[in-house]
This record gives structure tokens, sequence and C-alpha cells, in this order.
């Protein structure tokens, strides 16, 4: 699938940090559908890159769990059946469970304040024209305030991974309904954080993450 519009010139330090988070981009919102086949020489020539920095960003993609190895070696962007996106919602639960909880104790008064105050304000602007972007942009970022405040590096590295794996999915089930729902499930993990509930959180947590697995379910898995 021809990437021509990802062609910029790469000018961080990292060049496989830089190509990762391009193709993890382009793989989240569907410009690499599911089972694409990846060439490195080919993307290496699209994004005017040597194929190491390219070969290193697919061996991350491929521990993420976002590209296979097939036949003779061929990377592939992977193809999640229903099973595997259920264990893998099943991993956010336990993850972001253990991380709501440990950040009852740890985010300030004036953090979990300032995110129930967005959210409302979120909420308020639901008719402007770009509030679907505002509303997954805080969704990424809520979630990101409270793997930070779990204070485990290798817990937070862990949700941070399984949440790229299920990035495609926030997007597609975006819809105003779907997002609303998150938007008051979020406002339900937050007022236990505030009153400085942890067995709470977590519960509200895993609550959130098993009815956006439904919403998946109900739109890619009908029947």
């Amino acid at each position: 699938m021809p990437l021509t519009d990802l062609s910029t010139t790469i000018s961080r330090t990292s060049l496989a940090d830089e190509v990762y988070e391009t193709l993890v981009e382009a793989i989240v919102n569907g410009q690499l559908e599911s089972g694409s086949l990846l060439s490195s020489v080919e993307l290496s020539r699209q994004l005017q890159v040597s194929r190491t920095p390219v070969t290193e960003a697919l061996q991350r993609l491929t521990f993420d769990g976002l590209v296979e190895q097939v036949n003779n070696r061929q990377a592939r962007v992977t193809q999640l059946s229903l099973e595997e996106i259920e264990h893998i919602y099943e991993m956010r639960a336990l993850l972001e469970g253990a991380a709501a909880e440990r950040a009852a104790n740890n985010l300030s008064s004036e953090q979990i304040a300032l995110l129930i105050k967005e959210a409302k304000q979120l909420k308020a602007r639901r008719k402007e024209v770009n509030w679907h972007e505002q509303a997954i942009e805080f969704d990424l970022r809520f979630h990101q305030i409270l793997a930070d405040a779990a204070g485990n590096k290798r817990l937070r590295d862990d949700i941070l991974r399984y949440r790229r794996l299920v990035r495609c999915f926030c997007r597609m089930t975006g819809n105003e309904n779907n997002l609303l729902s998150a938007l008051e499930e979020h406002h339900e993990i937050l007022k236990a954080l505030q009153e400085g509930k942890p067995a709470t959180a977590r519960k509200t947590m895993v609550s959130h993450i098993k009815q956006r697995l439904a919403a998946v379910r109900v739109q890619f898995y009908p029947d």
C-alpha cells in the first residue's frame, strides 16, 4: 500500500524512533491496513531513510504485536481475531486497574480537579465540529496520566504497549455515543480518585475497559 504522504524528511536524533512512530500512526489511522505486507526496502525508500532504522522499527512493532512475521520472515500488519482482541482488553483491565488503584494514592487533588474540569468542559463542547478529535485526545491523555501516576515504569510501559494495540479501535468506534459513554466512565474513575478510594478506582477502571471492549464487539463482531 503506497505511503506517499509519509515521505517527510526524518530529522530526530533516533531515526528508528521516528520511523516507529510514523508506522504506528499509519497502522492506527488505517493507512496501513490489517494484513498489509511490509517491505523494509519499500518503507526505507518512502521514508527516505536507510533500512537499518526501518528494521529496528519493525522489530519493535513485532514486540508490540502490531506487526507479525509470516512465511519466509515477511512482515505484515497483524490481523487480530476476536479472541486476541479480548485477551488484549483483559490485559488492559489488569494493568490499568492496578494503575488506577495506585494513582489514587499518588495523584494530587489539584491534578484530579483539573482532569474533572477538563472532562466537564469537553462534555459541554460536544457540538463543536472537531469534538470527536478532542474527546479521543482527552482519552489518550487521561489514560497516560494515570499510567504515569502509578509510579511504576514497567507497569506504565506495558500499559502503553497494550494501548497502542487498541488505538485503532478507539478511533474506529469513536462515534458520539461511544465517546460520551467513555467520558461518563472517565468521570466515575475520577470521582473515585477524588474521594481517595483506590479499590473503587480499580473497579471503575476495569468496568470502563470492559465496556469499551463491548463497543468493539458490537461494531466489528455483531454476531
